[in-house]
């Protein structure tokens, strides 16, 4: 599970052999965790959208790079 990006209150993760649809993993420095669409960037789990909102604006930027690194780990 390569950690993608760091920033002051979580890390955005990409797990090798997951399951689709191809996702994210955001985990907060309290341990919450939720899991980001890369297609419609719906969050689901215990954290809401304004907790993450940063993290949220960096992988809308990144989403060619992160369908690329899904495809790499995720065949």
């Amino acid at each position: 599970m390569p950690t993608l990006q760091r920033f002051h209150d979580a890390r955005v993760l990409m797990y090798i052999g997951d399951h689709p649809p191809p996702h994210v993993h955001v985990r907060l420095r309290d341990g919450r965790e939720c899991t980001v669409d890369l297609d419609s960037l719906q969050v689901t789990g215990r954290v809401a959208k304004y907790e993450i909102r940063e993290v949220l604006v960096w992988i809308s930027v990144q989403r060619r790079h992160l369908f690329a690194e899904w495809q790499k780990n995720n065949p």
